[in-house]
């Protein structure tokens, strides 16, 4: 499935498979919304298969976000793939969904 982002009432949701070949295109697209926004809300409960690349994708932008003092919002933890994939890269505290 093709990866897409689209913004639902100002949350960023990641639709399809989150791999290799899409991980320029998520790193790009929120990048620029680090660069013009406070807070950014990224929903990842419908991605429906993830990889390394992605998740190491992911802890850039949150590193990106934390270093500028911007705030992420990660939604999804309730998405299987996601949950296993973020645990066994050790990636749960990527997650932030008390907005």
């Amino acid at each position: 499935m093709k990866l897409q982002i689209i913004n639902t009432s100002g949350t960023f949701e990641i639709v399809g498979n989150f791999t290799l070949d899409n991980t320029e295109l998520v790193k790009d697209h929120f990048n620029y919304l680090l660069d013009h926004y406070e807070e950014v809300v990224m929903s990842l409960k419908k991605v429906k298969k993830i990889d390394k690349k992605a998740i190491k994708v992911l802890k850039e932008i949150y590193a990106k976000a934390n270093r500028r003092s911007k705030i992420l919002f990660v939604l999804g933890k309730e998405n299987n793939v996601i949950a296993n994939a973020f645990k066994k890269n050790k990636a749960d505290h990527i997650f932030r969904e008390n907005y």
